[in-house]
């Protein structure tokens, strides 16, 4: 084959493989749209917005209006409110989609400046994007992630000649400070951001020591001792990196309820169970650790002992928490692809024909050049119709209950199950408030996060903390507390409640799917001499499940990038008022008549 051909057929075969590999990371961190707190989120944001000033007090809520309210998300809900204004829900997923691509791209680029070819550094990014894929939701964890990202890019590119010449560039590392302050402002990840940072820069100072002692007791003429401001100026760094923790709209408040928060045992959360409780994340969990085992082990390159102690401490943190393994992908994202290059080199070595490329025909150029076609268009394929099903599964969430809701003009109080609160406080919005929501211990008291479970729980405690305050397990408490007519529970998740409201005596059901089901206060919806009576004729009982996918947001009568607006809101449910109005004074006159 002439010599122009194969290089032509080499490209085609580098920038495919690339191609392919874009795709498939590309699906791995779409494949996660909607997450239960997501309605949430946008709500507080557009409430800000719209007030023009952060609240102060839990919002949304009738158990505890004037609660303070610690909101360490405040960045994130800003981001994500503008968000579904201008790009509407499905922009979001895609703007999710593209902020992780960007990610990744920092760890090839990082790579790239460490000599790693770009096709080694993407093959990398493999374990790393199936380790993010389960945690990358449109949630503040994801601004977690990418500042975490931005700190070790900034680390990476400050300490990029340390070991050569024991020199800093400090304005990659003086970054790391406000990247600290936003990050403290967008989520409670910022604490283990901060670990990190001050991880990296005490180690440093460590190596930075030693060094200097070798150097000084083996000094001559020709020997430059390196100089102890650098030891001072990576101190000054990490004082500021703890100030800028405090740059926050509630100052101390925000680092010391984050400290008593951290101290607080929340077995309710999934996402603080074990990775081997997690389930299928365990797969990209053993992975990393093997890669990292593996080629920090066999590697020619000159090992980073920093890097890998605290490496080795975050995959620890993951052990007991699987949500820190997104920042244990991430830390091996940048500082593992130098190894894994030189393990490979180490394997073709051993096996030569591995690194040896062979002519190809045109034909066979041809053919190879339509496969790499035909399974990119395969994971476009997927990854379009991804994003053209994104919406509201009305299998997953209680979107025909609100609509029942709505059309009954039921609205109130409303007990309801911890994943479906924060959609429930947006959706019913302004008319209907909730007891209890994902917001947890940010503006809800540990008595209120209790009785709340003690409903959803029962007498199983293997799931749950309990304050000391709580006083024994009553799953009536919060039937009672601040006097709810209505209670929506998951007839799935939930059997516990269930079957304590199906056997309470004050409680009758007005809607049952097979997915949702809904109760209200028997004084308020079963005696026929109140206005607020609901005929049996009207109850829709049933258990089969909804199907199909809701248009975003899965509002009853909101739709658009505007239905978070709370003027929207407002005058929905005023029309909706107006329209019962007409429909009592139709059958009064009926009735009249």
């Amino acid at each position: 084959m002439p010599a122009a051909t194969s290089n032509s057929a080499n490209r085609w075969l580098h920038y495919g493989i690339l191609v392919l590999l874009a795709l498939a990371v590309a699906n791995l961190l779409a494949w996660r749209s909607i997450e239960p707190d997501l309605w949430g989120h946008i709500q507080y944001g557009e409430d800000w917005i719209h007030a023009g000033a952060m609240p102060t007090t839990a919002s949304h809520t009738y158990s505890t209006p004037d609660h303070p309210w610690v909101n360490h998300e405040n960045l994130f809900e800003l981001a994500v409110a503008v968000g579904q204004r201008t790009l509407g829900g499905l922009g979001l997923m895609v703007l999710k989609c593209a902020a992780g691509l960007w990610l990744l791209w920092l760890m090839i680029r990082s790579a790239a400046a460490h000599d790693v070819p770009m096709v080694v550094a993407a093959v990398a990014m493999l374990p790393v994007a199936a380790g993010l894929g389960e945690f990358w939701l449109m949630r503040p964890q994801l601004f977690s992630f990418l500042f975490c990202g931005v700190l070790l890019f900034s680390l990476d590119k400050a300490f990029r000649n340390w070991q050569s010449s024991w020199s800093v560039d400090w304005k990659w590392l003086i970054l790391c400070v406000p990247v600290m302050v936003l990050w403290t402002n967008a989520h409670g990840g910022f604490a283990a951001g901060l670990c990190v940072l001050l991880a990296v820069l005490g180690l440093r100072g460590i190596e930075f020591v030693l060094h200097r002692r070798k150097i000084t007791k083996h000094h001559d003429d020709s020997t430059t001792v390196p100089n102890l401001r650098t030891l001072l100026y990576l101190g000054c760094i990490g004082l500021a990196s703890i100030a800028a923790i405090f740059v926050n709209p509630y100052g101390w408040e925000l680092p010391y309820w984050m400290w008593m928060s951290l101290k607080q045992p929340r077995p309710e959360v999934s996402e603080w169970a074990t990775i081997f409780e997690g389930g299928g994340v365990i797969v990209p969990f053993f992975t990393l650790c093997i890669l990292s085992i593996v080629a920090t082990v066999w590697t020619k390159q000159k090992r980073d002992w920093v890097q890998i102690v605290v490496l080795g401490l975050i995959a620890v943190q993951a052990i007991g928490h699987l949500r820190h393994l997104a920042f244990f992908a991430i830390a091996f994202g940048f500082w593992m692809p130098v190894h894994i290059h030189s393990l490979w080199q180490q394997i073709v070595k051993w096996r030569p024909s591995l690194g040896q490329s062979q002519e190809t025909s045109p034909l066979a150029t041809r053919l190879l050049i339509g496969e790499f076609l035909l399974v990119a268009g395969g994971l476009a394929g997927i990854l379009g119709y991804t994003f053209a099903n994104f919406g509201v599964d009305r299998s997953k969430y209680p979107v025909s209950a609100f609509e029942y809701m709505a059309d009954e003009q039921l609205e109130g109080r409303l007990v309801v199950t911890f994943n479906w609160a924060q959609y429930a406080l947006a959706a019913l919005a302004p008319t209907t408030t909730v007891g209890f929501d994902g917001r947890y211990d940010t503006c809800y008291p540990q008595t209120v996060v209790d009785m709340n479970f003690d409903l959803l729980f029962g007498q199983d405690l293997s799931r749950r903390h309990r304050g000391p305050d709580s006083g024994p397990v009553d799953s009536n408490r919060v039937l009672e507390f601040g006097n709810p007519n209505l209670v929506l529970l998951d007839r799935i998740a939930d059997p516990p409640a269930v079957q304590h409201l199906e056997q309470h005596p004050d409680w009758v059901p007005l809607y049952m799917d097979g997915l949702a089901g809904l109760w209200g206060r028997r004084t308020v919806y079963d005696d026929p001499s109140k206005s607020t009576y609901l005929p049996p004729e009207r109850r829709h009982l049933s258990d089969v499940v909804p199907a199909g996918i809701a248009h975003w947001p899965g509002f009853p009568d909101r739709t658009g990038k505007h239905a978070f607006s709370p003027d929207v809101a407002t005058a929905v449910a005023a029309q909706r008022q107006q329209a019962n109005d007409v429909s009592i004074q139709l059958v009064k006159q009926s009735q009249a008549n």
